[in-house]
């Protein structure tokens, strides 16, 4: 029977012992949070009412922060400032095999879980395991509780512990060549456990060794093999603390909520004992009748009453301190879920309220950020170690847009494992605030159209939105000229010149475009010019009859050389009435003084110059 380094069980042993309050801390959150209050309070609730009859606010409030921390971040492999088209080429590359580990580990539906796990215990191990199926690395979330990272003085992790609890059968039924030693064996030669019976498994890893064995039977190693990876594959996100102990969220409010709880209990005992307090009648009354329209004969009736107990009002208020207590403690002000105990607020009193949980939200996204970054990293190094030469093909979708690319891990990462994840520069700060702050930074040129792009809070692939504008520019100047032509033809009427073939090839450009084709094919196709007859050396542009005035050679009268447009039409205006003079809505965006984002609509009409 082989059995695990002792180096290795004693290092486990200690990491346990070291970690034993902040496992007794798990313990309780996770208790509070599934409602086991009788695990912490045994007896404070009656047998006819085993749960708390008040909202469970640490669980409540778990799931607001971590629905709001669990967006996935933007991801850029771009290492400098990339100005050549090859240099971005590579980054964009790059950039979708990083999104690529993202889509295949399924990380933006796990992300939700992850960070709750952030933020009730404090801490996420993010596991990076090599798929040798799919031949592709692939990113985890390991649960905290049962976990025991160690770090060196930089931060670096060391080594990775994770005690787990399985029932005997399924661990026999994963290693059916121990079954004999899972089960144990008593003195009598039977079995010493119970399929049911729920045993430990720990898994342990550093540079050297991965171990999976079971301090309960002596050590026994399940399975073992060298770490031919030469790191730990794990990167982990930790909460800022005092000490170096991991503290969850919620864990200096787990006794106000139960004392809540308790309060309200007792509210609930003391209500059913006014409903039944005793009736109280003068000596007179022989008969007490029951039921509705009752008559009860006295020549007192002032002295009948019910005998109620005297609950006193600071009892009640009691239990709205300690719910507010709850929620302080918690960092999360009513008004993040639209909870606000007011008849008139403003909105500076709004943002006042959720000023801490705004800071929250961007320390959580920095914090798990660096530990994606770090994850990715060791994914791109594990993709090159393990596959170097293999040609893989990844698809994902980016920004609502598909994407298909295929690469080599030793020539396209080429040992460049540098990644960058961002949530945005203006992270924690309002959408609309964000936006207006990078449309002012932008229009006064003090940053590039990429730097925006790359900054937006959204996953894109930048250099494909750049080329795909650019189609659309380009697009929009097709169409301009031919609008400007079809501006020309009441100029042509005038002058005598047959319009009609300009009617026919846009008729004919909308036929085409009804068939599907793209427009500059629409355009190319219908103004495919036809060959050229033999030069007889007359005409041109000083030949008798050519036209003649200010515009240039081949200009109509009152037409611009330069667009084709009549005269005091602006570029881009061809489409547009007569002058160039439509109503134009302009969006004009800024900040109040209070910072906060101002959007007026205007109309104006302008006369271009």
């Amino acid at each position: 029977m082989a059995v695990v380094d002792p180096a290795i069980a004693q290092r486990v042993l200690a990491l346990r012992a070291d970690a034993s309050e902040r496992d007794a801390r798990h313990r309780r959150v996770h208790d509070v949070r599934t409602n086991k209050l009788q695990s912490l309070q045994p007896g404070s609730m009656p047998d006819m009412w085993p749960e708390p009859i008040v909202a469970n606010t640490i669980d409540t409030t778990a799931h607001q922060l971590a629905e709001n921390l669990a967006p996935l971040p933007s991801i850029n492999c771009a290492t400098g400032v990339t100005t050549t088209d090859k240099a971005k080429k590579f980054v964009a590359k790059k950039t979708k095999i990083a999104y690529s580990y993202v889509i295949d580990s399924q990380l933006k539906a796990r992300m939700p879980q992850g960070c709750d796990w952030y933020i009730t215990y404090g801490l996420l191990p993010m596991v990076v395991e090599p798929d040798f199926k799919e031949g592709k690395p692939r990113i985890r979330f390991d649960d905290p509780v049962g976990s025991y990272p160690e770090f060196d003085r930089w931060g670096n992790v060391v080594s990775y512990t994770k005690v787990r609890r399985e029932k005997a059968h399924k661990i026999a039924a994963k290693f059916p060549d121990l079954a004999e030693q899972i089960y144990g064996r008593d003195q009598m030669g039977r079995r010493a456990t119970s399929q049911d019976a729920v045993l430990e498994m720990v898994y342990f890893c550093d540079k050297d060794t991965y171990v999976l064995f079971m301090p309960e039977r002596q050590n026994l190693v399940l399975s073992q093999t060298v770490n031919t990876f030469g790191k730990v594959p794990v990167a982990v996100a930790v909460k800022p603390s005092l000490d170096d102990q991991d503290r969850g969220q919620f864990d200096q409010v787990i006794y106000p909520h139960l004392a809540r709880a308790r309060m309200a209990m007792l509210g609930l005992e003391a209500t059913n004992q006014t409903v039944r307090a005793p009736l109280a009648l003068p000596m007179d009354v022989q008969k007490i009748p029951f039921g509705d329209n009752a008559i009860i004969r006295t020549n007192n009736p002032e002295k009948i009453q019910f005998v109620a107990p005297d609950h006193p009002v600071a009892a009640f208020q009691q239990e709205q301190m300690l719910a507010d207590e709850v929620m302080r403690g918690a960092r999360t002000p009513a008004s993040a879920t639209g909870d606000v105990k007011a008849s008139i607020i403003t909105g500076q009193g709004v943002d006042a309220l959720n000023g801490s949980y705004d800071i929250q939200i961007a320390t959580g996204q920095v914090i798990l950020g660096h530990a994606l970054e770090q994850a990715l990293m060791l994914a791109f190094e594990m993709d090159e170690k393990f596959w170097p030469k293999a040609v893989k093909t990844v698809t994902g979708v980016i920004n609502g847009t598909p994407f298909q690319q295929t690469y080599s891990p030793g020539k396209d990462i080429a040992g460049d494992y540098r990644v960058s994840v961002t949530y945005g520069f203006a992270s924690g700060m309002n959408p609309n605030q964000a936006l207006v702050f990078l449309l002012q930074l932008r229009g006064d040129q003090l940053v590039p159209r990429d730097f925006v792009q790359r900054q937006l809070p959204m996953d894109i692939d930048v250099t494909a939105l750049q080329a795909q504008i650019d189609n659309e520019q380009v697009t929009d100047a097709l169409k301009q000229g031919v609008f400007a032509m079809l501006s020309s033809i009441g100029l042509m009427a005038q002058q005598g010149m047959d319009p009609t073939q300009i009617l026919r090839n846009s008729a004919r450009i909308i036929e085409l475009r009804e068939k599907g084709l793209p427009i500059h094919e629409a355009i190319l196709k219908t103004f495919e010019a036809p060959p050229s007859p033999p030069s007889s050396g007359a005409g041109g542009p000083g030949a008798p009859g050519a036209p003649s005035g200010q515009e240039g050679p081949g200009a109509l009268m009152g037409q611009s050389v330069t667009t084709g447009a009549p005269m005091g039409v602006a570029p881009g205006q061809a489409q547009m009435g007569p002058g160039g003079r439509p109503p134009l809505q302009d969006l004009l965006a800024g900040l109040t003084s209070g910072g906060q984002p101002a959007l007026t609509a205007n109309v104006r009409r302008r006369i271009p110059a």
